[in-house]
């Protein structure tokens, strides 16, 4: 079975960091480190031959410019749209560099799953631009690299994460505490603080809510629904009555976001991607619990504390189409 890196889990800063020394190991150790340049992206460089890519006897020569296009999500494919409106912005920064005869290949390096068709059609179109060639390295290549090569691993900032998880309650506090510190902005709130355990089936929540079944089977179902109970266990013992109502609190304040701003994101993935981002990113201390964040998350989502659960629409949408 092949191993799972959770590159997802990583920031933006932190998969730069790695696809520099991935980089360095394919390239050489002349690679230069992500830096925003005069057109406001950032690129990583390097020149001269390379000690292996594609291949020890078919080596780049020449200008390597680097791209790292990250996303906090397990289940993206270079296929989709919004990677591709990504790299096609791209274009007039590469036609620029080609023109100043600073790029002559173009090599992206990306947390999704490759796709042969699309992805030929996307270095075509790369290729289009001037470049001598153009490569995307998706999350099989990466997963293949980081297997083979144990060495690369120890540049993985979530490897220093706790491995296999474990339920610590002193870091759930800790990771309420954060929630609370992330939604307490909000000074007024429209919905009540105490729990609400009233469940809908999550077959028709996820419906309502726009959730894909990929990503609840593979993401909620497999890696953190394990964990719920113990969850549970610790919200509803009397003892940590204080820290439950820091959780109910937090999940109103988060719910009431959500729903105000709800219509900006395509489906519900896309807002859980953005809330363990964006907390992560405001509280950078979370890094080191990064998949209790998310486990967290998820719960909130099941146990009906955020998302909607409101039938009526989804019910009126099943007459509409009788």
């Amino acid at each position: 079975m092949k191993r799972d890196f959770f590159l997802y889990e990583l920031s933006d800063d932190e998969f730069e960091g790695l696809v520099v020394q991935i980089a360095k190991h394919l390239l050489g150790l002349g690679v230069s480190p992500f830096a925003a340049g005069k057109d406001g992206g950032r690129d990583g460089k390097f020149h001269g031959t390379a000690e292996r890519y594609p291949s020890t006897s078919s080596p780049l020569i020449g200008h390597v410019v680097l791209q790292a296009k990250h996303i906090n999500a397990p289940d993206r494919s270079c296929s989709d749209r919004d990677f591709q409106r990504l790299l096609k912005g791209e274009h007039p920064n590469i036609k620029a560099r080609v023109k100043d005869g600073i790029c002559d290949h173009y090599m992206v390096f990306a947390n999704r799953k490759y796709t042969a068709g699309t992805d030929a059609k996307l270095i075509a179109e790369l290729e289009a631009c001037g470049v001598q060639t153009a490569h995307i390295l998706g999350l099989e290549y990466m997963h293949s690299l980081l297997e083979s090569h144990a060495e690369l691993q120890k540049f993985l900032p979530n490897a220093r994460d706790a491995a296999p998880f474990v339920f610590d309650p002193d870091e759930f506090i800790e990771v309420i505490h954060a929630f609370r510190d992330y939604t307490k902005d909000d000074d007024e709130s429209a919905y009540s603080s105490a729990f609400d355990f009233e469940s809908v089936k999550l077959k028709d929540k996820n419906q309502i809510n726009g959730l894909t079944e990929d990503y609840f089977k593979q993401v909620i179902v497999a890696r953190s629904m394990p964990y719920f109970d113990k969850i549970k266990d610790f919200l509803s013992n009397p003892r940590n009555r204080e820290f439950a109502n820091i959780y109910a609190d937090s999940a109103a304040e988060m719910k009431e976001s959500i729903l105000l701003h709800r219509s900006q994101f395509p489906n519900f993935d896309h807002v859980f991607n953005f809330l363990y981002g964006h907390i992560q990113k405001q509280r950078p201390a979370l890094r080191q619990k990064r998949r209790l964040v998310s486990i967290l998350l998820h719960y909130m989502y099941c146990h009906c504390d955020i998302g909607s659960k409101d039938l009526s629409g989804l019910l009126e949408a099943e007459h509409a189409d009788a």
